[in-house]
Order: structure tokens, then C-alpha cells, then sequence
């Protein structure tokens, strides 16, 4: 780490300094209304090189976009006003995903009487938008994952909070509409795996919707479950889950196959492992939680509806 930033400084502070700096000021043009009301300067391709550098350190990286001679934005007219060099560059941008950047060196756009940087439309796909409120289909069912994949959206002309993924899952209990298969494909959306058993190798509640003749997970409901010794599903008790917290269902005993524990470093904090694992919900023996309590499916299905 050392040696990046011994050849970050080497390479990109003397363009710090004020040395034979000219002024460089015009306004840049965007082709619609689409674009952020601001755009960006860079000098010299700084922020891209930072990366490709691998410089993470956010006091090193506030170092040089604090300089308004490294990195400024317009106002909302456009206008900008930066301080380079003759030898160097200026990338121009606004979003993305809409406009293509644009480079030029400082000494061609001091040849120029009025500078004025006009940004080109980048093709984009919008996705279709669907005004369906009540699903056609509601499958509601417990399954193990087969795969799931990012969807790539890099061309859509928006930035979703949520990514994207292709899933596939094998049903195991259905509790609502029947799906004419034994594996379902759709698309979930989840903030950068988050919400990690909807991605990982457990059984899973999950609801899914069909709207506009695509099957789509509802965003954010899903529930781990696990075998009862009578063959049926149920949840275990987190602490921290929400969805235990309903007026309508409290947690009830359950009689979990004898597979289903969670295990623990025996020398655990007490406060710490009670916590976790509340005696009034788990069993604690050699160093695994045995749950006592949870939630059946229809709770959780109910819970979910209301």
C-alpha cells in the first residue's frame, strides 16, 4: 500500500501546484433536459486513474477532488471555471448512463474565443415501465436456489438503488397460486446481496408476483424457513428480523427436526449469546442453539399480506 501511494504522490501531485496555471472558463451544453442540473471537471482523468490505482483511502482520495483545480462542477447555467496547465487535460461529464464525456487539452481550448462543451446523447434502454396494480398471478412458495446472477444494467438510462438479478429456484411447498413447474425463473432486485438467503443455499419463503407477463419477486419479503419434525416449514427467531414483530402473531412452540441448530464458540459473552439466542427461544447445549419457538409458514404468509 505504501509503494501506491509513494507512486500516486510521484505521479499526480505536481499537478497540484499553481505553476504556469492559466485560467479556463466557458459552459457546457447539454442536448436535452434529461442530465443532472450540474456537470464535472476532471483534470487529467485524476478520478480514473485514482481507481485504477486501487486507492480506497477516502483521506488520500479528499485530498485531491477538494482541489478545485483536480476536480469542480458547473453551476446550474452551466458556467464552469478551472486553473490547468497548457500540458493538460479536462474530461467533461454529467451522467453517465446519457451523455458521452468528452476530453480536450487545455492548450486546444485556449484557442478557442467562447468555450463551449456540448455533450452527445448515449444511446440507453429504458425498461419497460408496468402500470399493472393487481398481480395476474401470486406464487407464494418455499424453495431452494438453484442459481442467481447480476443482471447487467449498465445501458438502462437510470441507476436503480437496488441491483438486478436473474433467479432461478427449484419449489418445494406451494401456498397460493400453482406454477405449472417444478423450477420458476425471475427478476429480483436487492441491495448488493444484503439480504443474504435470498442468494444463499437455504430454503426460503418467497413471493413472487407475475405483472405485465413477467414473474418479479416482491422486493424485500422473503423469509428462511426450516423442517419441522412433522415434515412442514417454520421460522426460527432473529432478534433483529422485523417480521417478528407483528400485533397479530407472536412466536409460537415448534418442534424443529433435530437437524436444524445454530452453533456458537462456547466461551461467547453470556450478554452476547443470550442476546442471539433468547433462552425463551433456543435450547443452548455444547455449543448449539436449538430453536423452541417460531413462526409457521401461514403466519408469515399472513403477516406478509396484511
Amino acid at each position: 500500500m505504501k509503494k501506491t501511494i509513494i507512486y500516486f504522490l510521484i505521479c499526480f501531485v505536481p499537478f497540484l501546484l499553481n505553476a504556469q496555471k492559466v485560467k479556463i472558463e466557458g459552459y457546457i451544453k447539454l442536448p436535452d433536459k434529461k442530465g443532472a442540473p450540474i456537470s464535472s471537471i476532471v483534470l487529467n482523468d485524476t478520478i480514473n486513474k485514482l481507481n485504477k490505482l486501487g486507492i480506497k483511502d477516502f483521506s488520500i482520495r479528499n485530498k485531491v477532488t477538494d482541489n478545485k483545480d483536480v476536480f469542480t462542477i458547473t453551476d446550474t447555467t452551466g458556467y464552469f471555471s478551472i486553473n490547468a496547465r497548457l500540458s493538460d487535460t479536462l474530461l467533461f461529464s454529467n451522467n453517465p448512463r446519457l451523455y458521452y464525456p468528452e476530453k480536450f487539452a487545455v492548450s486546444d481550448l485556449m484557442k478557442k474565443n467562447n468555450i463551449v462543451i456540448e455533450l452527445t446523447s448515449k444511446p440507453c434502454i429504458t425498461p419497460k415501465k408496468c402500470d399493472q396494480k393487481i398481480p395476474s398471478k401470486t406464487y407464494i412458495f418455499v424453495g431452494s436456489k438453484i442459481k442467481a446472477s447480476h443482471a447487467d444494467t449498465s445501458d438502462y438510462c437510470y441507476m436503480s438503488w437496488d441491483s438486478k438479478y436473474n433467479v432461478n429456484y427449484k419449489i418445494e411447498q406451494e401456498f397460493a397460486d400453482h406454477f405449472p413447474d417444478s423450477k420458476i425463473t425471475f427478476t429480483a432486485y436487492d441491495h448488493d446481496f444484503s439480504h443474504r438467503f435470498l442468494f444463499e443455499d437455504y430454503n426460503v419463503l418467497l413471493f413472487v408476483e407475475e405483472r405485465c407477463g413477467e414473474l418479479v419477486h416482491k422486493r424485500y419479503k422473503f423469509y428462511p424457513v426450516y423442517k419441522t419434525k412433522d415434515g412442514k416449514w417454520a421460522s426460527v427467531i432473529d432478534v433483529e428480523d422485523f417480521y417478528i414483530q407483528s400485533k397479530k402473531f407472536n412466536p409460537i412452540e415448534i418442534n424443529f427436526d433435530s437437524s436444524v441448530y445454530f452453533e456458537y464458540f462456547e466461551n461467547t459473552p453470556i450478554e452476547q449469546l443470550e442476546y442471539v439466542f433468547p433462552k425463551k427461544y433456543y435450547n443452548l447445549k455444547d455449543g448449539k442453539a436449538y430453536p423452541i419457538m417460531g413462526l409457521s409458514i401461514e403466519n408469515l404468509v399472513e403477516i406478509t399480506k396484511s
